[in-house]
């Protein structure tokens, strides 16, 4: 039901062998720094970016429609930071983004920024955002909260952070893994005020800078959760 990155597998394959703390990916070059570490050459790690930014921009944006206008089902998360644990009824009359992100993903890295600017640019007009890790590398392991804790504090969410360990038969499972093939496990999903869901991202990336001209899809992306955000808070 949901599909993963052959290149990105290696890397969190020999992450998991090694008996020290996993390492929060923090950007795209310290992926490609990684990917060397593991034994890949430079070319190869260009080569694999390159094949991975490619899978970006093909992305079907429109995954997810099956769920758009239904009503968000329930959270069921193993921990909370930041916050006390939230439901829906909870916060029923805000609007509220909740992403799916990891820290061994450079994609999940490069669009830390966006979830920080979110919060810090519609909190106080009635968004709340709730960033949901999910481990790849090590998903099989006990529940780690230091390791969440490190990448949370490394990537300074000050927003409220859930934690659906068991993504495979937890939320994750209810909220996306049903129904169509999904292109990424790191979801966003906007709700209305009502607890609907009104507009998803299928995953992997979305910022405001583009940076190199593979991303210019990102900002786009960037810019359409802006505007659904924006039409969402003005609703009644």
């Amino acid at each position: 039901m949901y599909r993963t990155i052959p290149g990105l597998l290696l890397v969190l394959a020999a992450q998991c062998a090694s008996a020290d703390p996993i390492e929060p990916v923090r950007s795209w070059e310290h992926y490609r720094n990684v990917l060397i570490d593991d034994g890949r050459s430079g070319r190869e790690a260009d080569e694999q970016i390159a094949w991975m930014l490619g899978s970006l921009r093909s992305m079907d944006r429109s995954a997810g429609a099956d769920r758009v206008g239904l009503p968000a089902p329930p959270f069921a998360f193993d921990a909370w930071m930041n916050s006390e644990p939230l439901s829906l009824d909870r916060l029923r009359g805000r609007v509220v983004l909740v992403r799916w992100w990891t820290d061994t993903c450079p994609f999940c890295a490069s669009s830390a920024p966006a979830l920080r600017t979110l919060h810090k640019d519609y909190e106080a007009q009635g968004l709340t955002v709730v960033g949901v890790f999910h481990p790849k590398a090590g998903r099989d392991d006990p529940l780690d909260l230091a390791r969440v804790e490190r990448v949370v504090a490394q990537r300074d969410f000050q927003f409220p952070i859930a934690v659906d360990w068991d993504w495979r038969n937890g939320t994750l499972r209810d909220w996306w893994l049903t129904g169509p093939d999904r292109p990424a496990t790191s979801v966003t999903f906007l709700l209305d005020k009502q607890g609907v869901i009104r507009f998803i991202h299928p995953g992997m990336e979305y910022h405001d800078r583009s940076g190199p001209k593979g991303h210019a899809m990102c900002v786009d992306d960037m810019g359409r959760i802006r505007t659904e955000i924006e039409r969402l808070l003005a609703e009644g």
